[in-house]
């Protein structure tokens, strides 16, 4: 018995062993069968009928057996990468998931019941947040559920200046926006008794005039389920920075070949939605691509949406706190790999 084949068989046997544990814990999926039966019949026949390896090259047109061996390794650590970044999701999203639940706990349950609710989201925006809660509450939307997302400055005790006016939720560890959506999601699950949900930054970019436009399209059209906010609709007052369009552009592209829906602008937090629609999707993503998972929900449960116009406004403030153009990269591999790969 050569080297190469008692290597063979002493994997072949570990193999066989981590499929037996895999599948007595009852965590094996058909993808990971196909592929450890391909594995471990590979090694079995390449350890007892060795000369097979002299005949591979002819089949996959390569010059030398052995490397077959390496392109056969290499996809191989390439699954086990899929698989290790999957456990790293799933950790993280049961962390996220985990921290709401606490915080949803923690906090105080209060019963709202109106036409509307606004949904906003606070991390250190103790020099604008008086002000945005103060402009709501001023445009005679007396509903407002704020998400404080464990703020480092005093956040936290602005806003507990309107405790008697404003539903509080406070994130005990920070896990940015995108979670704090399906936190609101899940407290008006639990405690909402509403009609309609507008998502609302904290950072001054969003004009509460334009709320309107999302509760008069409501109330004309009652089958519909979600409307988008679009800074491209029609000629609107919003100053978007000239590489933040290209980017939103390709954005566009992007989610129709991934959801085949056609939007304007599909990464725009300014949204409303009704609460039976809150009921029925579920947000899983923690990370800045849950907008596409937003939209990907929208797709698979075939509710109607439609678009308006709304003013963005962009500040020297709002830019430094917000994601730069260049982490567009990431969230589509993220996208991507939790459509096909997940």
């Amino acid at each position: 018995m050569t080297l190469l084949e008692f290597f063979f068989i002493i994997s072949w046997i570990i193999i066989l062993i981590l499929a037996l544990d895999i599948s007595r814990k009852q965590k094996f999926n058909a993808l990971h069968f196909l592929v450890f039966i391909w594995v471990w019949s590979g090694l079995l026949v390449f350890a007892f009928f060795p000369g097979i390896l002299n005949t591979l090259w002819n089949i996959f047109w390569v010059a030398r057996w052995a490397d077959v061996l390496v392109y056969g390794a290499i996809i191989f650590l390439l699954y086990f990468v899929l698989l290790l970044l999957t456990k790293h999701v799933e950790g993280r999203e049961s962390v996220t998931k985990l921290i709401r639940e606490i915080s949803l706990d923690n906090s105080e349950k209060r019963i709202i019941s109106w036409n509307e609710v606004f949904l906003v989201r606070a991390f250190n925006e103790a020099s604008v947040i008086k002000w945005v809660i103060e402009n709501i509450y001023n445009a005679g939307y007396k509903n407002i559920l704020v998400v404080n997302d464990w703020s480092s400055d005093n956040t936290k005790e602005v806003i507990k200046s309107f405790w008697d006016k404003i539903n509080l939720v406070n994130h005990t560890i920070n896990r940015w926006a995108w979670a704090a959506l399906e936190t609101w999601f899940e407290y008006l699950r639990r405690y909402g008794d509403v009609k309609y949900i507008i998502t609302f930054d904290a950072d001054w970019q969003h004009d509460i005039k334009d709320a309107v436009k999302f509760l008069d399209l409501f109330e004309k059209e009652k089958d519909l389920w979600v409307i988008f906010g679009s800074r491209f609709i029609e000629k609107t007052f919003s100053n978007v920075p000239f590489f933040r369009k290209i980017t939103l552009f390709l954005w566009k592209i992007f989610t129709y070949f991934i959801s085949w829906i056609n939007l304007t602008d599909a990464h725009n937090w300014y949204r409303g939605l009704t609460l039976k629609t809150v009921k029925k999707i579920q947000l899983n993503i923690d990370t800045m691509a849950y907008a596409s998972e937003l939209i990907e929900e929208v797709r698979k449960n075939k509710v109607k949406f439609k678009e308006v116009p709304v003013n963005i406004t962009y500040s020297d403030y709002s830019l430094a706190k917000w994601q730069k153009s260049t982490n567009a990269i990431n969230i589509v591999l993220r996208i991507i790999w939790s459509k096909f790969f997940r």
